[in-house]
């Protein structure tokens, strides 16, 4: 038997740790890579079903048999949720974090890495980015609530290694993208008549907030997160900078998102001075990339992340 079914075998299945939140443990082994990452999290797209997404994460368990899989899936009610329950609904995310001195925050007695924390983060689509932009606010404003410091130090973002697939993503807050992004998945006729519906309605709330009170949409403010560095200056992730290497994939016949939308993300992104790498398909459908060629996008994958370990040494 090799020595990665040997692994495989000793690796609990996923574990649901919150609601549609999926804990993945890594191999323990003797002696732990330096160079793989420690934690892997993944936020599935808009209705992605958990055998889908799971198709990524055995995939990651192959490159990396020793990281711990966090997966975060993205439903419809995400959206019209308040934001204190959104951001209450991924504070397991935020305590595994912590107790594992990946980041500052209220948990107590954090277990502080040997090492410098390695963190691979996997967006996909809009859905995904949304939940990664919620994490984002929780993991700062519990930081900011910390009751006082610990007497153990904790891992600051500069010393952490990490790198940022942004795949199918970012795209605007038109109309005909949301009802598409919330009714495709979706066989039933008569569920999806009423899943327009409710889209409908939630669209003109959201013009109503957007246009008359100013409040920025939720995908604006992400699109803004995304282009942040800095802790203090409003990076998706607190822990993210100018040299975190990030990877934008997408297809030129993506009929969800307009590749034209990311590419000016991509533009913004280069201008402001982020490491910034692109990968483009001529031929894929949206969040298909790895499905239609695995061996080119998981490649990309490994890639960046040698990056951003490379940049640490």
């Amino acid at each position: 038997m090799s020595s990665t079914s040997m692994l495989k075998e000793m690796r609990p299945g996923p574990v649901p740790i919150g609601n549609d939140i999926y804990l993945i443990q890594g191999a323990v082994p003797e002696k732990s890579p330096n160079s793989d990452p420690n934690i892997i999290l993944i936020f599935g797209w808009m209705g992605a079903k958990l055998p889908h997404l799971f198709k990524y994460t055995k995939v990651y368990e192959e490159m990396y048999p020793h990281a711990t899989q966090i997966v975060v899936k993205s439903n419809p009610e995400f959206f019209w949720s308040f934001n204190r329950t959104r951001r209450r609904n991924l504070i397991p995310v935020a305590e595994i974090l912590e107790a594992g001195g990946y980041i500052q925050g209220k948990s107590k007695g954090p277990q502080v890495p040997e090492k410098p924390p390695r963190i691979l983060v996997h967006s996909f689509s809009n859905g995904g980015a949304t939940q990664l932009y919620t994490l984002g606010t929780l993991l700062r404003a519990r930081s900011a609530n910390a009751s006082k410091p610990t007497s153990t130090p904790q891992s600051t973002g500069s010393d952490i290694v990490s790198a940022l697939v942004i795949d199918s993503c970012p795209g605007d807050a038109s109309f005909s993208l949301m009802l598409r992004a919330f009714t495709e998945f979706i066989p039933n006729p008569l569920q999806r008549f009423s899943m327009t519906i409710v889209v409908t309605l939630l669209y003109i709330i959201s013009l109503v907030k957007t246009r008359i009170f100013r409040f920025k949409h939720l995908f604006e403010r992400f699109k803004d997160g995304l282009l942040s560095t800095g802790k203090d200056g409003g990076a998706i992730l607190p822990w993210l900078n100018k040299e975190t290497p990030r990877m934008y994939v997408y297809s030129e016949k993506d009929e969800m998102i307009s590749p034209q939308q990311i590419k000016k993300h991509i533009e913004e992104a280069r201008r402001r001075g982020l490491n910034v790498r692109i990968e483009v398909y001529e031929d894929t459908s949206h969040v298909a990339h790895a499905r239609s060629y695995p061996e080119r996008y998981w490649g990309a994958v490994k890639d960046l992340w040698d990056s951003a370990v490379a940049l640490k040494q």
